[in-house]
């Protein structure tokens, strides 16, 4: 079945529904605005002392509850792109060395293009044709899968009304991450400190591929009340409670990163596919606010539009 599929976003469910569209035969495309494949599994690099170290300020880990995924993370284990993270109950995982270490080994026979932004979808002729903002060019395929947040998500798709009522039921967290390291690491440091309902601003705070460099995910409550301030008011708000904690170390404020559309609050429910079109929609939105479940939610949008390519 030669069908050219457009896939829009390179995070963890676009990769997904690429891998399972190929393994039907089909011809996947990704493509992504952003400069680097991952999505909101986010890297940063930092030199220190001339040697590079990395935040993961998005998702600092991934678990396993399906045998689809579980496969994922075996084989990665096997091959040294994912390693376990932590001594935790259900067991943690983590890219090697750095998140996009995994998504890059798990990608590397898909067609993924990054820098290109599409703005419009429309349907014509039994085709599913797309604005390529770079090329200021229509582009023609035989289906879309569209992983972008919800709400970025609704507006692209506005051609679309059925998957259009699905996005809006859903909604989101923000989330604010200071990335922070210390050139001396402090004694008796662990990789991961959890504040859920703790007092104070901050939900947790992590290490990245050493100890020397952490991020620290805001609360939902500061995250949703506070995205929009200033940043500066941001960063001395964070650093404030960094170093209440660790107060007898030097910190070093590194950057700062808003995350938008960050965690999953409600979960969109609805037509996965529109009832006409091979179009389909995929992204924890529909699963549930973790990687795996982002993940789930590619295959199964790969096999709906597999499914309408059968029924013709």
């Amino acid at each position: 079945m030669s069908k050219k599929i457009l896939v829009i976003g390179s995070g963890i469910a676009g990769i997904s529904s690429s891998l399972k569209l190929k393994s039907y035969g089909l011809n996947p495309t990704i493509v992504d605005k952003g400069n680097f494949i991952g999505g909101r599994i986010g890297t940063r690099e930092i030199k220190i002392n001339y040697n590079s170290s990395y935040f993961f300020h998005g998702a600092q880990f991934f678990t396993a509850k399906t045998n689809e995924f579980k496969k994922i993370i075996y084989t990665g284990i096997k091959k040294k792109y994912i390693k376990e993270f932590g001594n935790f109950d259900p067991k943690r995982y983590r890219g090697n060395i750095t998140m996009r270490e995994f998504l890059l080994n798990l990608s590397k026979e898909l067609n993924v293009q990054q820098k290109i932004k599409i703005t419009k979808v429309l349907p014509l002729d039994n085709k599913i044709n797309v604005l390529d903002d770079k090329k200021k060019e229509w582009i023609s395929y035989d289906g879309l899968i569209s992983t972008p947040p919800a709400p970025q998500n609704y507006r692209l798709l506005n051609e679309f009304p059925s998957l259009q009522e699905t996005l809006k039921t859903g909604s989101y967290h923000t989330c604010i991450a200071l990335m922070f390291y210390f050139d001396q690491i402090p004694n008796d440091l662990r990789t991961y400190y959890d504040f859920y309902k703790k007092p104070g601003i901050l939900s947790w705070m992590a290490a990245g591929s050493s100890l020397n460099v952490w991020t620290a995910h805001t609360n939902e409550e500061f995250s949703d009340l506070n995205y929009y301030k200033d940043k500066n008011f941001l960063k001395e708000e964070i650093m404030s409670s960094i170093n209440n904690f660790f107060f007898r170390s030097k910190i070093k404020f590194h950057s700062l990163h808003i995350w938008r559309y960050a965690k999953v609050a409600t979960k969109c429910l609805g037509c996965q596919i529109d009832p006409k079109y091979p179009v389909a929609i995929a992204g924890d939105f529909l699963e549930g606010p973790n990687i795996e479940s982002a993940f789930t939610s590619g295959e199964k949008a790969a096999d709906l539009i597999f499914k309408r390519f059968q029924q013709k």
